[in-house]
């Protein structure tokens, strides 16, 4: 089992954010791919992955909001999760090339999008004790 207090929130989504601030350390960046290098970065700093990068069934071209939460590794080998990283961080560009994100939603479908991040992080919550 996980502690709380130990993992980490790498968002840019303000409702996680701003839902999880107080309960344990929570990175807010600006853009989904600053989520991923993010990601990336505390991969090969020795951190586990405990939600994949690109959870739901939204391509990484249809939602501007991403949110994954990593856990303090152990030194074990972390191979598994530098290969998922990049090659989450691959499909991300390739997708930007073939449709970009739009620059800007709706204000309804950007609070949609931000709601279905945080649903995400909120149905991983209670195994992370």
């Amino acid at each position: 089992m996980y502690e709380r207090e130990k993992a980490i929130i790498i968002t840019n989504n303000d409702r996680v954010f701003e839902a999880y601030k107080d309960e344990m350390q929570v990175i807010l960046k600006q853009t989904y791919e600053e989520v991923l290098i993010a990601t990336r970065d505390m991969v090969y700093d020795r951190h586990i992955l405990l939600t994949h990068p690109q959870a739901s069934s939204l391509k990484p071209n249809q939602t501007p909001y991403r949110s994954v939460i990593v856990y303090p590794g152990s030194g074990e080998d972390a191979m598994k999760a530098i290969l998922l990283i990049e090659k989450c961080l691959e499909v991300y560009r390739r997708w930007q090339e073939i449709a970009p994100s739009p620059a800007s939603y709706p204000k309804k479908v950007e609070d949609d999008f931000k709601i279905i991040d945080l649903s995400i992080v909120q149905n991983v919550m209670p195994r992370i004790v």
